[in-house]
């Protein structure tokens, strides 16, 4: 074998063994984990805000936005 080879081999050992460490590892704590359904069932609420049982008041309703700027008297002009 050639040092080119040797070396070569080498590096893909140890890429190898790293890539198997990290599917170990990945491994063990699904096992030790587990894949377990969350404890909390709070069960299926409508996307509707007024549907929901959670809702403090009825449907919001549009309505007519006040004026931010008080308008001058008719027939009054402005200095330009």
């Amino acid at each position: 074998m050639t040092k080119e080879l040797k070396l070569t081999l080498r590096t893909w050992i140890v890429v190898a063994a790293i890539a198997a460490l990290m599917l170990a590892w990945v491994a063990a704590a699904f096992v030790l984990i587990g894949d377990r359904p969350p404890p909390w069932n709070y069960g299926a609420t409508a996307p509707v805000p007024g549907d929901s049982y959670y809702t403090a008041g009825g449907a919001a309703t549009a309505q007519p936005a006040p004026a931010q700027v008080a308008l001058p008297p008719q027939g009054k002009e402005t200095a330009p």
